[in-house]
């Protein structure tokens, strides 16, 4: 297993590198074997900064399991900013908590005065009851007086009540909907960075990507923009070939067009292959030539010898 991962590197790091797709005989092509299956391991985009560092990778070539730590992105800033959304959240929830409290005993309040006035109505109620003709005119005019009024504070404190009620139930969904914006806010800078380590979710060879800029080797230490690739995680299940072919040379390479291919490192174990797939539009590759180079993709059509891994570079050479 070490001398499988030593020579994917190797073959990866090495030969990619030093052989320019582009050569005099057009109807040969340089590429690597890729798995079609593979995760793709990209740069997320995450909340601030544009760009962000690659911290740590696992080695080129090494064979990697399901929920294996694979790589590491500098979380830069995220740590501040989850701390601050963090205290804030708190803030909020002890803002919530405060207001609350403050309304309840506002309604408590309001409760209590609804069956002070209720007590009253009733006492008042029993001196108005009495016959005119039982007490004294003067009497009778106050009870009646006394009456009304505390009719009038008991409908006062009956809308109080209500209306304290109804303030409750306004607030509580605006404490809520803060609450929820902040819990919301922090609980993306915590997503944030969990995405910074990355974890394999399939068995398989761990292979550095290409910086499409330089056509090098993705390293740790190295910066990269949103949606670059890091790397990925292949197997040998649906193996498949990718190549790149100058812009000057696209049309030699009809889509169902046959090509023989032979590793760098295994010439004896050819095999045939067709190709499926043309990318749309070139991207420029300064270290090979000028000009842009399109990507090919070739599908065996023989059986795959088993010393075929993903990452190893291949030549294609065009069957007449």
């Amino acid at each position: 297993m070490k001398n499988i991962t030593r020579l994917i590197s190797c073959l990866a790091t090495v030969c990619l590198v030093a052989i320019a797709p582009h050569s005099n005989a057009a109807s040969i092509l340089t590429g690597i074997i890729e798995d079609a299956g593979a995760q793709r391991i990209e740069m997320p985009r995450l909340p601030g900064d544009w760009q962000r560092q690659v911290e740590w990778l696992a080695p080129e070539g090494s064979l990697v399991s399901r929920g294996d730590l694979i790589a590491r992105l500098d979380p830069g800033s995220l740590l501040t900013q989850e701390e601050e959304k963090r205290i804030d959240l708190e803030k909020k929830k002890l803002e919530a908590d405060r207001h609350s409290a403050t309304l309840a005993l506002a309604i408590l309040d309001a409760e209590t005065a609804v069956l002070q006035a209720e007590s009253l109505v009733a006492l008042t109620k029993i001196n108005a009851d009495a016959p005119i003709g039982t007490v004294v005119k003067l009497d009778y005019d106050r009870y009646q007086l006394d009456f009304t009024t505390a009719k009038r504070a008991l409908g006062h404190a009956r809308k109080e009540l209500v209306a304290r009620r109804l303030e409750q139930e306004n607030s509580v969904k605006v404490l809520n909907m803060m609450v929820a914006k902040a819990q919301s806010e922090w609980q993306r800078m915590v997503t944030a960075i969990e995405q910074t380590k990355v974890h394999a979710t399939r068995d398989g060879y761990f292979i550095h990507a290409q910086n499409e800029g330089t056509g090098n080797k993705i390293f740790a230490g190295e910066t990269l923009k949103s949606n670059d690739p890091i790397a990925e995680v292949a197997s040998r299940d649906g193996l498949q070939f990718r190549f790149w072919i100058h812009e000057a040379d696209s049309r030699r390479f009809p889509l169902g067009s046959r090509m023989l291919i032979t590793p760098d490192a295994l010439p004896q174990n050819e095999i045939t292959a067709e190709v499926i797939w043309s990318s749309k539009q070139a991207s420029r590759r300064e270290e090979w030539s000028q000009g842009g180079y399109f990507e090919l993709r070739a599908r065996p059509m023989d059986t795959v010898p088993k010393t075929y891994m993903p990452g190893m570079s291949v030549r294609g050479e065009l069957v007449p």
